[in-house]
């Protein structure tokens, strides 16, 4: 698993790019979005991922929890080999001691 793979030859950059180890022409590429809502652009835009130059098989854009997810792009992404994934969970605040002694 790579994070923020970049191809040169396309001028593109993903957050996510991931081979298996058994069968190396399976390929995962990912996009993490962090939007009030998902449109039908993130979608194209991991969709393009899937051809040249990363040729994955698969597709995954990770939100956070609270972001909306209409109907009509969770079925282009089902279409498209594309799972979104919603990550939840807060942050823990540290205190300004704690950013500074690392506690």
């Amino acid at each position: 698993m790579q994070t923020q793979k970049h191809s040169s030859s396309a001028g593109k950059r993903l957050d996510f790019f991931g081979v298996s180890k058994r069968n190396p022409k399976k390929r995962i590429v990912g996009d993490a979005k962090h939007v009030k809502e998902l449109t039908m652009e993130h979608v194209k835009q991991v969709r393009s991922y899937n051809g040249y130059p990363f040729f994955a098989q698969k597709g995954v854009i990770v939100v956070k929890k609270s972001t909306e997810v209409p109907k009509d792009m969770r079925e282009a992404a089902r279409d498209s080999n594309i799972k979104i994934v919603r990550m939840g969970g807060k942050r823990k605040r540290k205190s300004i001691l704690g950013n500074l002694f690392g506690i």
